[in-house]
């Protein structure tokens, strides 16, 4: 672990295998709306998996609804998500070689998460599935990945060369290549590819202290 000095995982989809359950839960949320619509609004939430939810209730409700939305009722459509996707989530399966490496990786570099989820949730979630204590700090909603990934490069005091990030979705990856940061993109078999092909790519954490002292080499 010479080069890679700090390590920022997404939480849903690289730690957690949660994001077919997230997608669902919007479609939950809508479940009385026109199916038409709630299909475009499961097709946006897949596509769109580094985004927030807050994010993602403004554009359901202005672009595919095409009503008002105020903060009241975007709160509640965020607690409707959350009771709808809490129990899914709590029992989501470890991403393969996510747990391993986490684990493996404690000491040898600063691990962080950084997500589009909420801040208390991720805290809860990984305090509750025993591996917050692996994690030098954890970052969420309503921050920015870019903030957060700033704010990581000057806590570790490392070069963005000197950090690896490691995400499912295109926000984390345009963080990360907004600070020349290497990227790690993680497409599991059978998803659609979003990620331009001079990406390194894998569909899970397998091995990944071995691919790590690879990377470096190369």
């Amino acid at each position: 672990m010479q080069k890679y000095h700090s390590i920022i995982y997404d939480f849903d989809g690289v730690i957690l295998d949660t994001m077919s359950a997230k997608v669902d839960g919007y479609s939950h949320v809508y479940r009385a709306e026109d199916p038409s619509k709630v299909r475009d609004v499961k097709s946006y939430a897949e596509a769109n998996g580094g985004m927030s939810r807050y994010e993602k209730f403004r554009y359901f409700e202005r672009h595919v609804f095409k009503r008002s939305l105020s903060e009241g009722r975007l709160g509640e459509l965020c607690s409707q998500y959350r009771a709808a996707v809490e129990v899914a989530v709590a029992s989501a399966r470890f991403i393969d070689g996510a747990l391993e490496a986490i684990t493996r990786l404690e000491g040898l570099v600063a691990q962080h998460v950084v997500s589009a989820a909420p801040e208390d949730e991720l805290e809860q979630t990984l305090t509750v599935r025993g591996i917050r204590k692996h994690f030098k700090s954890i970052g969420g909603a309503p921050k920015t990945k870019l903030d957060e990934f700033r704010r990581i490069l000057s806590e570790d005091r490392v070069r963005p060369n000197n950090v690896l990030a490691i995400g499912d979705s295109l926000s984390e990856y345009r963080a990360a290549s907004e600070l020349k940061m290497p990227f790690l993109a993680i497409v599991p078999a059978g998803a659609t590819d979003r990620f331009p092909d001079q990406l390194f790519k894998r569909p899970d954490l397998v091995n990944l202290v071995d691919m790590l002292n690879g990377l470096e080499d190369a």
